[in-house]
């Protein structure tokens, strides 16, 4: 798989991508969530490509009161277990968990799930898509927070297709720098499977070609991703001028070392990396990893070819119908 595999939005660092149309009238709190996502995409992207990563400032929410209170979203989490579905193929084809299928069961968005899209609450904490998917990921045996992150992007796709359609405005900047318009055709985009074979518990064996330690891994999930970005978050509020992810990342990659699984001494080996095994180690795992291939190529009006990440701005979930 690319090296580049974004988090929630994607948005390549460098390359334009118009979020948010001048004049626009979108409410501050989906500004502020899509922006929150940005800096997250920019930050992993970075990390993933060996660039020291600068600590940011988080962003701040329209409402100081709102984002300061706990968001209870429980209830409105309950998954449709008698909503219409379909099957969804995963990347993974569910060799990542234990007792899940190639395929899983998906319920359409409905009117009830737009409460959802438009509660300022959810869209500021950041949980709106969490609890979009909760809703309709009717599996009992895959919870939101085990999703690995290629197959929950599959899922977040899957969810606006089939509730807004396969055609997805969006805006890109062609070689003049002129912002040019057009539909993506969402049904286009490539999945990619797994390229190594897991065992019965969806880990993989890795070969540190420096050390010659072998390591025993598993992918990131959605949890693991949340996880880390909640310690950044709070460094970064500590006032910590180094960031972290790097480490946090791998330490919850690597299970053992050499047969060794205890959770102390794996986040001291991870400490101790070698920085040559890391760079092989994270190439490795880019290198094998599903998902959904979010690296695309738009011609524009001028027949110019532009590779790109796929532009997700405000018209993804909140889409001007």
């Amino acid at each position: 798989m690319s090296e580049t595999r974004p988090n929630v939005f994607p948005n390549k660092g460098g390359e334009p991508n118009k979020v948010v149309p001048e004049g626009s009238t979108i409410p501050a709190g989906e500004l502020a969530a899509l922006e929150e996502m940005k800096r997250r995409t920019e930050e992993q992207l970075a990390q993933r490509k060996g660039v020291p990563v600068p600590v940011a400032e988080p962003v701040v929410m329209a409402s100081a009161v709102v984002s300061e209170k706990k968001v209870e979203y429980s209830p409105l989490a309950e998954p449709k277990w008698n909503a219409p579905y379909d099957l969804v193929p995963l990347p993974s084809k569910g060799k990542l968990y234990k007792g899940v299928r190639e395929v899983v069961k998906i319920s359409y968005m409905t009117g009830s799930d737009e409460n959802i899209l438009t509660s300022p609450n959810l869209v500021q904490s950041g949980k709106f898509l969490e609890v979009l998917i909760r809703r309709n990921l009717l599996e009992e045996n895959l919870d939101y927070r085990s999703l690995h992150v290629g197959d929950r992007n599959a899922i977040m796709i899957w969810l606006r297709s089939t509730a807004f359609g396969n055609m997805y405005p969006i805006s890109v900047y062609n070689s003049k720098g002129e912002v040019e318009s057009m539909d993506f055709d969402l049904s286009t985009l490539k999945m990619i499977d797994l390229g190594a074979e897991p065992d019965a518990d969806g880990l993989f064996d890795f070969d540190c070609p420096v050390s010659g330690d072998r390591l025993k891994f598993k992918f990131m999930t959605v949890g693991d991703e949340d996880d880390v970005e909640e310690l950044l978050v709070k460094e970064t509020e500590s006032g910590m001028d180094i960031n972290n992810r790097s480490t946090y990342t791998l330490q919850r990659q690597i299970v053992s070392v050499n047969g060794d699984g205890d959770v102390d001494r794996v986040k001291s080996y991870v400490d101790n990396m070698r920085i040559g095994d890391i760079k092989a180690f994270r190439a490795y795992v880019n290198n094998i990893e599903s998902g959904i291939d979010l690296q695309v190529q738009i011609r524009t009006r001028g027949d110019e070819s532009i590779t790109t990440f796929l532009p997700i701005n405000v018209n993804f979930f909140w889409p001007n119908l």
